[in-house]
């Protein structure tokens, strides 16, 4: 769990930096203490320092090994027919999580950011190209993987990282849907042993939201106010049976044994941190 730890605080670490560094520049250039979200200027700056920090956190992963070439590979059985099946997989989870989200009626406490974050070209690379491919690479890939070494129990190792993924977007209605999102990217990973089919899956789910929304004009409309009561539970229907019928079909057709967690090398950075404590 240290190593778990540890990545969490580098995410942290390197989100207060750049915001630090961007806030603390605009607060210099314009002589106040203020830094008003409200000013395009200082929320143009904002997106700037969320795609700088999670570039940081991807090559940090890459860079020191948390990450290997293998999970980033498409060796794993069956590898085209398990990428349309994750893809069918994604957009049956929406249907009905979606749906579930809104019986729920939990508050949307950052509403306005992202419908900023729409409509502009550094938000809308953040969404559905950076957090799809760092994410994967933090939550599933530095995270679950290491768990998935260490713990006996698989479950908790997905679950884990699931409800870290879901706490960290930091949102009540993101929470709860990153989190149930998370259980099943996990699973697909813990499945396939590559990040690849998660990164598709989590391109899709954020590109998908942003292009409804400009399908919309804008309008964060809700199943039911778009299809009516009947056509949200049909439509949520459907997608639970998507949701079942891919996750049997990936577990019995594609992928029916299980592959082996080995335990791996210990990251380039952890070598010398432990090299450096034998030489003191």
């Amino acid at each position: 769990m240290g190593r778990v730890i540890k990545l969490f605080i580098y995410y942290l670490l390197y989100t207060f930096a750049f915001t630090g560094i961007f806030s603390g520049g605009y607060m210099i250039a314009n002589h106040t203490l203020e830094f008003p979200q409200s000013d395009a200027t200082v929320f143009q700056l904002t997106m700037w320092a969320q795609v700088l920090s999670t570039l940081a956190v991807g090559v940090h992963l890459l860079v020191w090994k948390y990450v290997k070439r293998d999970q980033l590979s498409l060796s794993f059985p069956n590898a085209g027919k398990v990428m349309l099946a994750s893809i069918i997989l994604i957009v049956g989870m929406g249907c009905w999580t979606n749906y579930l989200t809104e019986l729920t009626g939990l508050p949307d406490t950052m509403e306005e950011i992202f419908t900023k974050a729409m409509y502009n070209p550094l938000g809308v690379i953040s969404i559905v190209v950076m957090a799809p491919i760092v994410e994967e690479l933090l939550f599933r890939g530095g995270m679950q993987g290491h768990l998935l070494r260490k713990w006996k129990n698989p479950a908790w190792a997905i679950l884990v990282s699931a409800l870290i993924f879901g706490i960290v977007h930091g949102n009540p209605v993101q929470m709860f849907f990153a989190s149930i999102l998370g259980l099943v990217l996990g699973w697909i990973y813990y499945r396939t042993g590559s990040l690849l089919p998660c990164m598709l899956m989590h391109f899709i789910n954020n590109g998908t939201s942003v292009l409804l929304f400009h399908l919309s004009g804008g309008e964060d409309e809700t199943m039911t106010e778009a299809l009516g009561t009947t056509g949200a539970i049909c439509l949520a229907l459907v997608g639970v049976v998507l949701t079942v019928w891919s996750i049997w079909y990936i577990k019995t057709r594609l992928i029916p044994n299980q592959i082996v967690w080995k335990e791996t090398p210990a990251p380039a950075e952890e070598v010398i941190a432990s090299e450096s404590k034998e030489q003191a």
